[in-house]
């Protein structure tokens, strides 16, 4: 996710920073190692329409933490939830604003987030700066850690990666240059069958890079782009004359790049009311939202969407069914998503970091949770998960396809798994 939304770099985020480094060097950036009760935050948004993508991935993360408050020899381990869901839903500057705050407490020791591309962009020099360890079970821009691909997704890859910094800044999914290839094949193949694709974007730095990674692969497997259109949910006004203009072109499927709240349920409820009947294609900023089905209507139908993550269906043995039964025992009637489980491993593999520092006897600061983190074989709920140099993973990385037609009863449906 992943996930991803509107990137408003605001210049106050220069002010922040600062803010950051002079509250670091009072209190000292690796934490206070004689501290035993630390704090793990989760970063994500969590109210209005995001909430029914993120508030899951939340509580997996606080289903670890609440299986490992007592770490032995003392020390306790707590959450703290950051929402970053602002006025007009997912809000980078009010992301920054919480991690300036808890980058200054020297109890908290690592952060699970975020969930959207966009906010990572603006976090990570906050994170790095303050020495902070953050593990996102979503974030799937490829730019955010591969340098070769930053400029094209508008990613100063020097601020986010200062020469000569260790890098604390990890996830786990799949990257959308993998996540676009696989959504190409998903539209060109049956049932879609599409030669030919209109694509649109939210015109966040995930929904764009996604969708010029689609467009990138559809075309050099002989597919047609035949226009490209960038919306945002503000403009829903405009979407009737859009979809009309659309439709007018025929195509055999549109791609959507982009999250439900960035407009595109809502663009497939006026792509249905201006007579289009093609299927939509999108990645993990839609598939599973409930919000879609809300946004979308009846027009849900003919949706398709990937998530660069195992679907919880196949929790059917080991450490993955003790996840699913241990969760729905934990939040009884809530949803469960694909990122739940990525949150819980993020989780889990910050506090296995944790748990071998006070087994080795070693201080527990923000430096020697993040070289553990690095260094770690974690066997965990999604698989064998590791890092890489650049903090991609190195390990297991699973994508799901998810699909919404009558035969589903007008709700998404796992369809099919594969692997990266």
């Amino acid at each position: 996710m992943q996930h991803r939304r509107l990137l408003r770099l605001l210049p106050a985020l220069v002010a922040i920073g600062a803010l950051v480094a002079f509250g670091l060097a009072g209190c000292g950036a690796g934490g206070t190692s004689g501290n035993k009760n630390l704090v793990i935050v989760t970063e994500f948004a969590v109210s209005g329409t995001d909430a029914g993508a993120q508030l899951p991935a939340q509580n997996g993360a606080d289903l670890a933490i609440q299986q490992n408050k007592d770490l032995g020899s003392g020390y306790t381990l707590s959450v703290k939830h950051d929402n970053y869901e602002g006025t007009n839903g997912v809000d980078p500057s009010v992301a920054a604003s919480n991690l300036t705050q808890v980058a200054t407490d020297s109890t908290v020791i690592a952060v699970v987030g975020p969930f959207n591309s966009g906010v990572a962009k603006v976090i990570i020099p906050i994170s790095g700066n303050a020495h902070l360890t953050m593990i996102s079970p979503a974030n799937t821009n490829p730019g955010l850690t591969k340098e070769q691909y930053a400029q094209a997704n508008g990613i100063n890859f020097a601020e986010l990666h200062p020469a000569g910094s260790k890098e604390y800044y990890f996830r786990l999914p799949g990257t959308d240059d993998v996540q676009g290839k696989v959504d190409a094949q998903i539209a060109a193949a049956a049932p879609v069958n599409a030669k030919s694709v209109y694509v649109v974007d939210d015109n966040s730095t995930y929904g764009i890079g996604l969708a010029n990674y689609f467009t990138t692969n559809f075309q050099s497997g002989g597919g047609s782009i035949l226009g490209r259109s960038s919306i945002t949910a503000q403009q829903a006004s405009s979407f009737p004359s859009l979809a009309a203009s659309i439709t007018s072109k025929h195509p055999d499927a549109v791609f959507f790049g982009g999250v439900t709240s960035g407009g595109g349920g809502l663009l497939k409820k006026a792509l249905a009311a201006a007579g289009y009947t093609g299927p939509m294609v999108g990645g993990d900023g839609i598939a599973e939202d409930p919000a879609w089905l809300t946004a979308a209507g009846s027009a849900a139908n003919g949706t398709y969407g990937t998530v660069m993550a195992p679907d919880t269906s196949q929790f059917t043995q080991g450490p993955a069914a003790t996840f699913l039964s241990q969760y729905q025992a934990a939040f009884p009637g809530k949803d469960i998503t694909p990122y739940s489980a990525m949150s819980y491993d993020a989780a889990m593999i910050e506090i296995t970091a944790i748990k071998n520092l006070i087994k080795d006897g070693k201080s527990v600061t923000r430096e020697a949770v993040r070289d553990g983190v690095a260094s770690i074989q974690y066997n965990g709920v999604t698989g064998s998960l590791s890092f890489d140099q650049n903090g991609d993973n190195a390990g297991t990385k699973v994508y799901s396809v998810y699909w919404i037609d009558a035969s589903t009863a007008g709700k998404w449906a796992f369809k099919q798994q594969g692997n990266v």
